[in-house]
């Protein structure tokens, strides 16, 4: 006799591995998501920890701006203090010049034969208005302001002749270049 198996055993067995694969679908469907969600988790987290530590640095950052605020006022002030030192080094060096260009002129102008009637001292130029017996004397006295360490580049702006006393002499104006040799000035105003 013949058996005939009339039961659906093939579509059975593929419902079995239909419903397996739902099912293993489904495990990693849950496991995908549940993966997901703890990421997700973790990112907050970690976006959180990010947040709170940019908020601790710019509280620190705003501690310091007190102390920047300070650094930049001491920085002006002591900008302003150099520059202040400065002006006085250069008054300083300047009152000395004044002196010892006072005391060079008087070496460089003979006594008997030049007199000076007005001195003028812009910037590094002085301007000399005087007199002297002839033009001859006028160059001499040109010669030794050239030979002179402060003194430099005489430039006759005026010569002319003027009776004074019921003489006649040279009236003359002239231009001076101040030279500040360093050599010759220390710090104590000594030669």
């Amino acid at each position: 006799m013949i058996l005939i198996n009339l039961l659906p055993v093939k579509r059975l067995k593929k419902r079995a591995k239909a419903r397996t694969e739902v099912f293993v679908v489904a495990v990693a469907f849950v496991v995908m998501c549940t993966a997901l969600l703890g990421v997700t988790y973790l990112m907050s987290m970690n976006v959180k920890q990010t947040t709170s530590e940019v908020g601790r640095l710019q509280a620190k950052k705003k501690s310091y701006d007190a102390t920047i605020r300070e650094i930049k006022r001491l920085e002006k002030q002591k900008d302003l203090l150099f520059v202040k030192i400065e002006a006085i080094k250069k008054l300083k060096s300047q009152s000395q010049i004044s002196v010892h260009l006072l005391d060079e002129i008087a070496k460089v102008t003979p006594a008997n034969s030049v007199w000076l009637k007005s001195l003028k001292q812009t910037g590094t130029n002085i301007y000399i208005d005087g007199v002297a017996l002839d033009n001859t004397t006028v160059a001499d006295y040109m010669k030794k302001i050239e030979a002179s360490p402060f003194l430099n580049e005489p430039v006759l702006a005026r010569s002319a002749q003027t009776q004074i006393a019921s003489r006649n002499l040279q009236s003359f104006t002239m231009s001076v270049v101040v030279v500040a040799p360093a050599n010759n000035i220390k710090e104590g105003g000594a030669k």
